[in-house]
């Protein structure tokens, strides 16, 4: 089965989308402690994002949490378990990071790419997966909408 490494900013946009439930279900999901206190941290704000990192905690008994070596980022982390738990992809919506990721040599998607798994295995529709996909570009801060549009071109 498929091992996607997930970020908090991903775990955030697929709870806004309204699937993070049904993604962790049908897919292999794995994030680190570093993950976990970030959304920890995100949770003790009264912001719509800090009610979402409290709501994606209460399903962290569904995700594997993989041991790391304590690093400065969550992506760092991931890529550490990516490579040591051959995961197929790192899943992170944090562009900043693309270029550290990139140097992981495991293929980076952004979170919309699971909708658009959840579409191909058959777990939601086209139509639902692009309003899925409308959600987390309202709720997300998405630089120039590029991590949307990747998502769209995914449906087309």
């Amino acid at each position: 089965m498929t091992r996607f490494a997930i970020d908090t900013c991903s775990l955030i946009a697929l709870y806004y989308s309204g699937y993070l439930g049904k993604t962790i279900k049908a897919l292999n999901l794995a994030i680190t402690n570093k993950i976990h206190y970030e959304l920890e941290e995100m949770g003790k704000y009264s912001d719509d994002d800090g009610s979402a990192a409290l709501e994606v905690l209460t399903f962290l008994t569904k995700i594997k949490i993989l041991e790391t070596q304590p690093k400065s980022t969550g992506e760092e982390e991931l890529i550490e378990i990516a490579i040591k738990h051959e995961c197929d992809f790192i899943v992170s919506d944090d562009i900043r990071a693309i270029s550290v990721l990139k140097r992981a040599g495991i293929p980076q998607i952004f979170s919309t790419h699971l909708l658009y798994y959840l579409y191909k295995k058959g777990k939601v529709s086209k139509e639902e997966g692009l309003i899925a996909l409308e959600k987390m570009r309202n709720r997300r801060p998405w630089k120039n909408n590029l991590i949307y549009i990747a998502g769209i071109q995914l449906f087309k």
